[in-house]
């Protein structure tokens, strides 16, 4: 079979991400944006008009980028589009603006794909972890995969933040948030414990001197961040001002992450360390359908 190669677009409740992967499982192109699909949503609402907005100028952006004409593409939506109740007028709208047909996953499905992806990576650096403890702690979401069990809990760092907007308020709720997912993870007997998503790559990226403009999912994957940290970041990230933390984490970045490390923080008690990777929900579409080609092809 000749190598090909696919487009993967993961369209979650915090960031559109798009990618060209080839048939060797290689990253080619790959991009992320800052869309905020679950800002100001609750579950039944409508989407923000503004996120809207923000997600097509993304796909305008996109659609200079890729070569959706040469290229197969594999778009998936995630939880903020499974509470909306316009996702599907939207989707509609994508559809004949920019040729982009997205399918809306459930939760466990998205877990599975995410698994798929942190193992390549896993494998790709030589790293053998028995049992490995997936954790995805997305916009409006939660997926956590072990061993064949996929969960996905109804918390995420947009959704958190939309109800409780104040880090006094983060730190007494983040607790009660996390309750089932961390008793779910408790009785667990993992191998180690692997973080993908914003929170812990931007975590790791500070760690070690990147900041946003300079990312590099390359010098990230496979870092360890430690418990200590969550606080230690989160007291880092408070004290800077907007346009430092713009400098450092992002456009409106700053005071999502600060949530998202409350609930870490909380999900994670008792645990020492975690091995960050960037792979995902993105790398996993276009590494199954990468498989289901070459398999077809047999």
């Amino acid at each position: 079979m000749q190598p090909f190669k696919i487009i993967g677009i993961d369209l979650g409740s915090n960031t559109l991400r798009a990618a060209l992967m080839n048939s060797n499982f290689k990253t080619e192109i790959s991009k992320e944006f800052i869309v905020g699909s679950a800002r100001n949503l609750r579950p039944g609402g409508k989407l923000d008009a503004f996120a809207k907005e923000r997600i097509l100028n993304a796909l305008d952006e996109i659609s200079t980028i890729f070569d959706f004409k040469s290229y197969p593409c594999v778009a998936v939506a995630t939880e903020a589009f499974r509470l909306a109740s316009d996702s599907a007028e939207f989707f509609s709208e994508i559809l004949s603006r920019f040729g982009i047909k997205f399918s809306i996953i459930n939760g466990e499905d998205e877990s599975k794909f995410i698994e798929i992806a942190v193992k390549k990576r896993l494998e790709i650096l030589k790293l053998n972890i028995k049992n490995p403890l997936i954790i995805d702690l997305g916009g409006a979401s939660t997926e956590i995969s072990f061993n064949g069990i996929y969960k996905s809990f109804k918390f995420g760092i947009v959704r958190f933040f939309n109800e409780f907007n104040a880090q006094n308020l983060q730190s007494k709720n983040a607790a009660f948030i996390t309750k089932y997912a961390k008793e779910f993870i408790t009785h667990l007997s993992s191998g180690g414990i692997i973080l993908t998503s914003g929170v812990p790559t931007t975590l790791a990226a500070l760690k070690f001197g990147l900041d946003y403009q300079n990312y590099d999912p390359n010098l990230v994957n496979g870092k360890i961040i430690k418990f200590d940290e969550f606080a230690k970041f989160r007291d880092f990230l408070t004290n800077l001002s907007s346009l430092e933390a713009e400098k450092k984490v992002g456009k409106n970045r700053q005071e999502l992450i600060i949530a998202g490390l409350f609930l870490l923080e909380n999900l994670l008690e008792g645990n020492d360390k975690f091995i960050v990777i960037d792979d995902g929900l993105r790398e996993g579409i276009m590494i199954s359908e990468i498989l289901r080609r070459l398999n077809d092809n047999k």
